[in-house]
């Protein structure tokens, strides 16, 4: 899977970047800010190469963080088991997503 180098939220971007140095630094893979529009990852730590799996896992981690900060929800956002297991299950949801051919409309009840 791809990182994105941005993506919406509401009416905001956020945009996407590897900060190494920094992270590694501070001692985290990973960090964010909604208000900032901004998400960090690594894709080296303390200069070890870090896994693609890993890095889109911590990418994900961190979109988690965004979408529970912008929807108010800050308390959720500070339950790192909660936040983890919700960005696990959702990029297994992404990563198995099966899509039909362009040409395919999707019926519905509801649009006729």
């Amino acid at each position: 899977m791809k990182i994105p180098k941005s993506f919406k939220v509401f009416a905001s971007t956020i945009n996407v970047g590897f900060d190494n140095v920094r992270l590694s630094n501070e001692g985290v893979l990973g960090d964010c800010s909604f208000t900032d529009g901004q998400i960090n990852v690594c894709n080296e730590y303390k200069g070890e190469k870090i896994s693609d799996c890993c890095t889109v896992d911590t990418f994900y981690h961190e979109k988690v963080h965004i979408i529970l900060d912008a929807m108010g929800e800050h308390e959720l956002s500070k339950n790192e088991k909660f936040v983890e297991v919700f960005s696990r299950l959702l990029r297994q949801s992404d990563d198995t997503a099966q899509y039909e051919p362009p040409e395919f409309k999707h019926k519905s009840k509801f649009h006729k």
